[in-house]
């Protein structure tokens, strides 16, 4: 346990600070999120692509609740999209990563856009 916290410490400490951009863009997301779905060819998992995993799905998961306490909290007037109940992370980060597959103009956006812009286009809401 020691060994893998240590591991974890490593590889987050070279992490880049936001300073005038975003913390994550979505080529970042889009790569992180690809190894979880397809990991690196082999059937190990390593300690790199477990990072990436708690990553990509931590951030998919953190905007889809981000969104739901804006609306709750009345910050914002609706939500933006309207996901039906039963979806689970896993699918989500396939949406996420077919959404900047298909949008690559949207690589040096900030992640949450494009985290945004998937789950609107694959759940938009009926009015």
């Amino acid at each position: 346990m020691t060994r893998l916290l240590l591991i974890l410490l490593l590889l987050t400490s070279n992490q880049v600070n936001a300073v005038d951009g975003y913390f994550e863009d979505s080529y970042g997301l889009y790569l992180k999120c690809e190894k979880t779905l397809y990991g690196n060819g082999d059937s190990s998992v390593d300690p790199q692509t477990l990072y990436h995993t708690g990553l990509c799905g931590g951030y998919i998961g953190a905007i889809h609740d981000s969104v739901k306490d804006l609306v709750f909290h009345g910050l914002i007037g609706k939500d933006p999209y309207c996901m039906p109940s039963g979806i689970n992370r896993g699918q989500l980060v396939r949406i996420v990563v077919s959404y900047i597959k298909d949008n690559p103009e949207s690589y040096t956006q900030s992640a949450s856009s494009s985290v945004l812009g998937a789950y609107s286009e694959s759940f938009p809401c009926n009015e």
